[in-house]
């Protein structure tokens, strides 16, 4: 099945220039892997965005290293808003909240690839990962910017993906043992219990998340916010994965 699916995307890809769009977390990773392993032409990028004020450094220097490592330095881009901080928009405009007002999306993420991608666009989401992921289909078009994504590792679970990597002797983002998830965004209201207490750790971040969220606007980003504030008062010793 894989192998099937890989081939036709390949094939796909073969005959236009894209980019691949690499967060740092493992299945942007995973689908970065696989383009080497089967695309065989150079048109292609790859575009890492960094989320200003919400990225944390261990993320931008790990993505780096990695892309030095496979060789890719020449068509890498490393971008980002310079006129927004994530944390002051949180106080101007409130937790971003999935379905209802996602501003970080926009703003952060969607501007920016509009700056500098293809039209066509390698991603690593997979359905496992999402309700809202159910009709994705493997090359696909995105309704609100007409993007062409490519997703390769739509069809995969949580284990392939880490096995992949394994097979290719990469290591992981080193955020995944110290807070939990990548770090490309630190702070996200969809978070779990365990990557909330654990980002929480660190004093840095701790004073920067919880000083925003006391500009939470609404019902459900004052909701949002009295969770991760509760949380703030519980060690890493009680959480359960």
């Amino acid at each position: 099945m894989r192998k099937r699916n890989s081939s036709e995307k390949a094939r796909f890809l073969s005959r236009r220039p894209f980019t691949v769009l690499f967060s740092g977390g493992k299945d942007s990773l995973a689908a970065l892997l696989w383009v080497l392993d089967n695309v065989r032409h150079d048109n292609w990028d790859v575009l890492y965005i960094e989320v200003t004020g919400n990225t944390h450094q261990l993320c931008n220097k790990y993505v780096h290293k990695i892309v030095r490592d496979l060789g890719l330095e020449e068509r890498f881009i490393h971008a980002k808003r310079e006129d927004l901080d994530f944390f002051e928009c949180v106080k101007k405009w409130g937790v971003p909240l999935l379905g209802i007002y996602r501003w970080c999306m926009w703003h952060f993420k969607i501007k920016v690839v509009q700056k500098y991608s293809h039209l066509t666009q390698v991603t690593g989401i997979k359905k496992s990962d999402s309700y809202h992921r159910r009709n994705v289909k493997p090359i696909d078009v995105v309704r609100a910017t007409k993007f062409i994504t490519v997703n390769p590792i739509l069809e995969w679970s949580t284990g392939e993906v880490i096995d992949f990597i394994k097979e290719h002797g990469v290591r992981l983002n080193p955020c995944y043992d110290l807070i939990g998830h990548s770090g490309n965004c630190v702070f996200c209201p969809y978070h779990n219990k365990k990557q909330i207490v654990l980002t929480l750790q660190d004093p840095e971040w701790r004073a920067r998340i919880l000083g925003a969220l006391q500009y939470a606007k609404g019902r459900l980003s004052r909701k949002i916010a009295r969770r991760w504030m509760k949380l703030a008062k519980q060690s890493v010793l009680v959480v359960r994965a």
